[in-house]
């Protein structure tokens, strides 16, 4: 029977009997990781994620030439992805087609030490575990955004947006704040809830007014962000967003966005080479 199949279905086979094997042994040396999600995917698929840095993340001129870049260099065999994975609750983790099946088996248990690694070092303590479902929403509200105000209009001002998406204070946002904001990945507010001003948007949903128009609502909103700039000095995404004259709705919006992926992206920057570390001792373990 098995004779009839495919090379691919009889990788994929293979895999199904091995991996559920690693994970155990994973387990016995006290790796401790999410639900997994595993899919062998085209080389095209997966330097598509990685240059886009998610699956569900927004369209953007840059993630196409960052592409272009990798895949190039993957087509002319100076360098290969072998895995991708995602930081998240279940987590994803993609496998290139390519790979022999020994491969896609050393990269499985080396994918649940990196898994392992996103849920127990601290520097990961406070980012988002639903960014998979969040980046979606926030992709669909650019979309929208580009038919509203024009598709070349938005896409420069994301050129300026992601100019500055490194401008954030990477440790402010305590642990104890996002356990408190969990939920918040659900919300289609447009504003960062560090200010609640998604609470103070929804009074204003049916006619999409500004908060900031109304004279008392707006010198509340002056003062508590005054008080929250203090204490986030770095941060310019969000000094912008809340102390700009000059932003529109969605602009804001999107600065919003951008900040909060680059909170997502931040701990992955400054942990990648203890990362790594962590999964070769892990896969060779």
């Amino acid at each position: 029977m098995n004779s009839h199949k495919s090379p691919i279905d009889r990788d994929i086979d293979r895999l199904t009997q091995s991996i559920p094997k690693i994970m155990k042994i994973a387990g016995d040396f006290d790796l401790d990781f999410y639900e997994m999600r595993f899919e062998i995917v085209p080389a095209d698929v997966l330097y598509t994620f990685g240059a886009y840095g998610m699956p569900t993340r927004f369209a953007h001129w840059s993630f196409g030439k960052t592409f272009q870049k990798m895949k190039m260099s993957y087509d002319y065999n100076l360098s290969r992805i072998y895995e991708l994975v995602i930081n998240s609750d279940p987590c994803y983790a993609f496998l290139l087609e390519g790979n022999q099946p020994i491969q896609n088996e050393m990269v499985s248990a080396h994918v649940l030490a990196h898994c392992d690694f996103f849920k127990n070092n601290a520097a990961f303590a406070g980012t988002s575990r639903f960014m998979v479902e969040s980046m979606a929403s926030s992709a669909e509200r650019i979309r929208r955004y580009e038919i509203e105000q024009g598709r070349e209009k938005v896409e420069k001002y994301l050129d300026s947006a992601l100019a500055l998406q490194e401008h954030i204070d990477p440790f402010y946002r305590t642990i104890q704040e996002k356990k408190d904001k969990k939920d918040y990945h659900k919300s289609e507010g447009i504003y960062d809830d560090l200010f609640q001003l998604d609470k103070l948007l929804a009074q204003d949903k049916e006619n999409h007014a500004l908060v900031a128009d109304k004279e008392s609502e707006k010198e509340e909103l002056t003062n508590d962000s005054d008080k929250n700039l203090v204490k986030a000095k770095k941060d310019l995404l969000l000094f912008l967003m809340v102390k700009s004259p000059f932003l529109d709705d969605w602009q804001r919006d999107i600065l919003s966005i951008v900040r909060d992926e680059m909170f997502y992206f931040w701990p992955q920057i400054r942990t990648k080479i203890m990362n790594e570390g962590w999964g070769y001792v892990s896969e060779g373990a």
